[in-house]
């Protein structure tokens, strides 16, 4: 069971001109590409929040059902758009998180051949190189791969989303005036 101990946690939320993805979208649209959820529903036509049947206003963009009418499935290129966000995500975290494997092998070996104390005794040499992997592999691996990973390969996937979305919108301009 989980405490509360006082600590707000405030959900990020992008601050560029594209509308994608509420969080309730990005689960929606995770299902679908898990294939354990289907791609219909209720969702709102400017910002594709799935929405229940009796809400009028979308809890996303506050634009109600008078002013946007619903659509029944999420388009074909925002589901597109979802996934290579999270392709290129996964790339970025994946690869900062292997070069800090790799950063933590190769000081490792340097560390162990570089001290004199080692030389003599191979059995503390690989005890040392053993716990340096442990502890280095894991804590660099989260370091680079969760801060520095995350930071760019979320803006590379932001970026990738926006284009898909301004080609979304050239190709399907909105029957609708929608003003802010």
């Amino acid at each position: 069971m989980k405490e509360d101990i006082g600590i707000e946690i405030e959900e990020y939320r992008a601050t560029d001109d594209c509308p994608l993805f509420s969080p309730a979208l990005e689960n929606h649209l995770v299902g679908v590409l898990n294939g354990s959820h289907p791609n219909q529903g209720n969702f709102c036509s400017y910002c594709f929040t799935p929405m229940g049947t009796d809400e009028e206003i979308c809890p996303e963009c506050d634009l109600g059902s008078s002013r946007v009418p619903r659509v029944r499935t999420v388009p074909p290129e925002i589901v597109e758009a979802m996934r290579q966000q999270r392709s290129i995500e996964s790339r970025w975290v994946n690869g900062f998180a292997y070069l800090g494997v790799l950063i933590s092998v190769v000081g490792g070996i340097i560390f162990v051949l570089a001290t004199p104390i080692f030389d003599e005794n191979l059995i503390l040499a690989t005890i040392a190189y053993g716990l340096i992997l442990l502890v280095g592999s894991r804590v660099l691996a989260g370091l680079l791969g969760g801060i520095y990973g995350d930071r760019i390969g979320y803006e590379r996937g932001r970026r990738s989303t926006r284009e898909h979305w301004e080609s979304y919108i050239s190709k399907n301009p909105p029957s609708h005036s929608i003003d802010f």
